[in-house]
């Protein structure tokens, strides 16, 4: 911090700009140097023909120079004269640097791009001194900016706690500060704090000032007595009152007393926090944590010894596999490259790169994912071990014994019927462990069946193990590798057309529809027609359907249109979730139980099955689904699975090509080798592939951030419309629109205000709101609307993260606790006619899924509302959708503050979110944390320049344009926080302890001085 800082400049204007424009208070004219002080302008050309400037130059500069000699060394390169001279080049060229102009690409309220990207392999410029970098100095220099961050910070802290410290025989207490817990809003309550010298006989201490660190505070203050002089043993009473307001929320502040020694003429500082949440008491009592968090320990234990193998399921019905599941061990190598020790991410993924093929054919296409595969396999071994367990108990419940899970509600660890479980006699190191086979799964524990040898005891301790479940990634490998590689399938060109033209409007009208809304939506029948006209053997066709725009609707039309033109004609349907396949198995019942089968997992819950599917799938006595001999499988005209299971009728001998078509639906959520499980496992040189789904949706699920980066998270869907073949664009000559692709954009769902952002963000505007009027305009007139006629509301609270016992997973009571505010609002509404079973709420996390719930369900009206996550919803829709984002943790010292936001910071996972709604989308959150994200921040503006918002007020100008980048808005705010700490700083250093030779002051001060407050006390108001 400078010498010649002042608290009244405004230091945020120096790295990414002051956001408060002309309402800033603060002074902006002070520049960064090159060498690192903030100055005044009017003292800058003077700093730089200083001594101290070019000082610190050479000092950086010799700095560097080291640094490149020493990396020099390391690469086995020598340091040459022009390297050397570069670094000079750099310094002389800073103080003429002009800040980058960002320049918005999109209209205000949207997201626009930075003109200026990074070019990682040239020089580039440090976003918070303007120094010029060279790419080999950019992660030092992060470094370097990151210790300097912290140790600000740190400082800030020490000044904080120093500041609360009590001093000169002076104490105020509770020197814990003042918690008013959870207050009302119609509450009015005061709290004492009381003001005691007990030592120095000889001065004299007068209570100078009382303030609150906040400009507009919620808070206010009255001293009780007399006058403002503090006496031997005499105590005096500082009484704060907090102010409610009308808005649910965490409130704090810091009380600031400023005390004046007259005779030494010392002044110092003792500050108290303040803190005060505004809701209900109730529901902060139901849901408070009910144990305080602790990080999860890794089990001490060493995997070693023998496995004694563990019993089949006796539920599991016989099965006759015609082709055996090789186990597909990761290669060692390929394991220590990706998870040995690395200096950087950069090193692993330069290294692990060395054992993919150079190239990308149908010759290395099985290589190329089989790395991947493998990688990612590894990650999720890793992962389940963090849940190992010490020194527990199994509980005897014959032939099977039950283990107690934490986390096991919540998917942490997930555990399926037919997983393995490794238990061993803890403290016994030679001693084997017995495999138990996963009978059955509860709430909160699992049956295991051990092998027949194994027994236990009343007091017999163990150490657990979970271990990966590989079936799914052993179907991949053997679908990857098996001889099935064709290019129109894999590589799909313009050369493998056998038709390069649009159906005709004939051949669209020569259809009669089952599902007649098709024939009004122009797209929708022209989709269907193409996948009926496509000749066999033709490159993967794509339903692209938007939200709401029917694309499982329009697949079940072709599929019913294909088996009424062709008697041999076999589908298989495929999705990747239980519940997608579902839904497309109900919208074809009509199919009967001779033509339609659900094939179910042996693993899945009977009780998971929607009952009116029992009939169309096949299980025993002992409700567990069982698989169907080939004879029988064969005579199915569709059979519809999972695309895990989607392999299954070739190993049960099904023949390649017995399928006709293979249909995907929500593609764009699976990994490309599980999407092309059930294509390469059963496609033949005739069959044709229809995906349907939208790569601006939820992209498949990937653990390890080694496998994301080679490629692993992008879909075969969205490869696939990269290709010219799937252009969109109306110019294309290459095939496209019409032939191997059409974009749906009728949408049946949403409010046209609902549907607006993610329309103009993700679909280019081509969406059109066709939903029932009735429906989506049903909630325009609420009272719960701040504007009528816009059903959209952003409330803005600023909450606190909790977390509780070993669960990583937050949750936020004041955010769950507006939730049930606006449900009971809605249902209670008998002019609305809500439902609750028209209610869905959408949380990213399980904590916070589990008390919105806990809440909701103590009320007998609330039950059957509907609460999960994003993933839960896709491809649903509710009347009413309620958001709760959860995270309000503002800790500026983080490298990457968004990290923490969960599904806030995916585009997909927003999108997905934002347009399940079809009457009123409710978001709940801090905006603050939201606005970080670029993408966040427009929605944001959007809402509040219509009129929806509702509570925290927004702190930046909406009408700015949102100008997108790999940090966001971090950089911002982090400069802020900067600027506040260094601000802070300066202050408390001048406050804490100081000594004022030169004072002015006029000790004018009655012992007679007497205001009456209206409570007829005795106070003197700081106010």
């Amino acid at each position: 911090m400078p010498k010649d800082s002042n608290p009244t400049y405004c230091y945020a204007s120096i790295g990414a700009g002051c956001q408060r424009g002309e309402r800033c208070r603060l002074r902006h004219d002070i520049q960064r140097c090159a060498c690192g002080h903030v100055l005044r302008t009017d003292v800058m050309s003077a700093h730089l023909a200083g001594k101290r400037h070019i000082l610190q130059l050479a000092q950086a500069d010799a700095a560097r120079a080291s640094q490149a000699q020493a990396n020099s060394r390391q690469e086995g390169r020598p340091v040459t004269a022009a390297r050397a001279a570069k670094s000079q080049v750099r310094v002389d060229s800073r103080q003429d640097r002009r800040p980058v102009v960002k320049i918005r690409v999109k209209p205000a309220g949207g997201v626009a791009s930075d003109p200026n990207p990074t070019d990682e392999s040239g020089p580039g410029v440090c976003d918070s001194c303007g120094r010029e970098l060279l790419p080999d100095e950019r992660v030092s220099h992060a470094r370097w900016h990151n210790r300097v961050r912290k140790k600000l910070f740190t400082d800030a802290e020490a000044l904080v706690a120093e500041a609360e410290g009590d001093k000169h025989s002076v104490t105020v207490s509770p020197k814990d500060g003042l918690d008013f817990g959870v207050v009302g809003p119609e509450d009015s309550v005061y709290i004492d704090l009381t003001v005691l010298k007990s030592g120095g006989k000889e001065t004299r201490i007068v209570l100078e000032t009382i303030s609150f660190r906040k400009k507009e505070s919620k808070f206010s203050v009255t001293l009780a007595g007399k006058s403002r002089w503090v006496n031997q043993n005499e105590a005096r009473t500082v009484s704060v009152k907090f102010h409610p307001g009308s808005f649910d929320g965490k409130y704090d502040d810091v009380l600031e007393l400023v005390f004046l020694e007259t005779l030494s003429k010392i002044r110092f500082l003792i500050t108290r926090n303040l803190c005060a949440v505004v809701g209900s008491k109730d529901d902060h009592q139901i849901l408070k944590p009910k144990s305080a968090y602790s990080r999860r320990k890794l089990a001490p234990f060493q995997f070693d010894g023998p496995i004694i193998r563990s019993l089949r399921p006796p539920t599991w019905g016989p099965i006759k596999w015609t082709t055996r599941l090789l186990e597909f061990k990761s290669p060692d190598p390929l394991m220590q490259a990706a998870f040995g020790a690395h200096s950087s991410t950069k090193k692993v993924l330069e290294t692990v790169k060395r054992f993919l093929p150079q190239s990308f054919t149908i010759y290395t296409y099985a290589e190329h994912f089989q790395a991947m595969l493998y990688i990612e396999d590894e990650q999720m071994r890793q992962d389940l071990e963090m849940y190992s367990m010490t020194d527990v108990e199994l509980r005897a419940n014959h032939p099977r014994y039950d283990l107690q899970v934490k986390g096991l509600e919540e998917g942490r660890p997930g555990v399926i019927v037919g997983d393995f479980i490794l238990v061993k006699h803890t403290g016994v190191i030679d001693g084997p462990w017995y495999e138990g086979r996963v009978h059955q799964v509860h709430q909160s524990f699992v049956s295991l069946r051990f092998d027949d040898k194994f027994s236990t005891y009343k007091g017999t301790k163990f150490d657990v193990k979970f271990t990966l479940n590989r079936l799914p990634h052993r179907r991949m490998h053997q679908a990857l590798t098996n001889h099935f590689r064709e290019s129109r399938i894999l590589f799909p060109r313009t050369e493998h057309l056998l038709r390069n033209e649009r159906v005709s409007t004939a051949e669209q009208n020569s259809i009669t529809p089952v599902n007649r809304r098709i024939a009004e939506d122009p797209e929708q029948l022209e989709t269907v027609a193409a996948i009926l006209n496509q000749l066999p053997g033709s490159p993967p066709f794509v339903v692209f359907g938007p939200p709401g725009t029917g694309k499982t609707v329009t697949i079940v039309e072709a599929i019913h249109q294909i088996l009424l033109r062709d008697p041999e004609a076999h589908i298989l349907a495929c999705a990747p979730s239980n519940s997608a396949a579902d839904l497309i198995a109900r919208n074809l019942l009509s199919l009967g139980t001779t033509t339609l089968f659900r094939l179910n997992s042996l693993s899945r819950k009977y009780t998971d099955l929607p009952k009116d599917l029992v009939k169309f799938s096949a299980a025993n006595d002992n409700s567990t689904f069982v698989l169907p001999v080939v004879d029988d499988l064969r005579k199915y005209r569709v059979v519809v699975s999972t695309c895990i299971s989607g392999g299954v009728p070739a190993n049960l001998g099904i023949k390649r090509g017995h399928f006709t078509h293979i249909f995907c639906d929500e593609a764009g959520q699976a990994t490309e080798p599980e999407v092309m499980l059930p294509i390469k496992s059963n496609a033949g040189q005739s069959t044709n592939v229809i995906l349907a789904g939208d790569n601006k949706q939820l992209g498949p699920i990937v653990h390890s951030w080694i496998a994301a980066s080679l490629g692993l998270r992008v879909s075969y869907l969205s490869r696939i419309m990269q290709r010219d073949i799937y252009s969109l664009d109306p110019e294309t000559t290459s095939a496209g629109s019409g032939i191997t692709i059409v974009k749906l954009v009728n949408n049946f769902r949403s409010h046209p205000a609902i549907l607006e952002f993610s329309n103009q963000q993700f679909y280019d505007g081509e969406l059109i709101p066709c939903g029932n009027v009735a429906l989506i305009r049903s909630l325009e007139n609420s009272d719960e609307l701040p504007t009528k006629k816009f059903p959209l509301i952003f409330h803005g609270i600023l909450g606190k993260d909790d977390r509780e016992g070993s669960s990583p997973s937050f949750f936020n009571i004041g955010e769950a606790t507006l939730v049930k505010k606006y449900v009971l609002a809605l249902v209670s509404d008998r002019k609305l006619r809500v439902r609750p079973e028209e209610i869905g709420v959408i949380t990213p996390y399980h904590a916070q899924r589990c008390k919105i719930m806990e809440l909701l369900y103590r009320d007998p009206k609330l039950q059957g509302i509907t609460v999960g996550s994003v993933e839960e919803f896709q491809g649903q829709e509710r009347r009413v959708i309620i958001m709760s984002t959860v995270r309000s943790n503002t800790n500026y010292v983080e490298s990457d503050i968004r990290r923490t936001l969960g599904f806030v910071a995916n585009p997909q996972r927003f999108n997905v979110a934002i347009t399940r709604a079809q009457a009123l989308l409710i978001v709940i959150g801090n905006p603050d944390i939201l606005a970080l994200d670029p993408l966040w921040r427009a929605f944001l503006n959007y809402i509040h320049t219509r009129g929806g918002w509702r509570g925290k007020d927004i702190t930046w100008n909406p009408d700015d344009p949102v100008v997108s980048g790999p940090s966001g808005y971090d950089a911002e705010m982090k400069s802020r926080a900067e600027g506040e700490a260094e601000e802070m700083i300066t202050r408390l250093k001048s406050l804490i302890v100081q000594k004022n030779e030169g004072s002015e002051f006029d000790f004018d001060i009655s012992d007679n001085e007497l205001d009456v407050g209206p409570d007829g006390a005795v106070r003197w108001d700081a106010d």
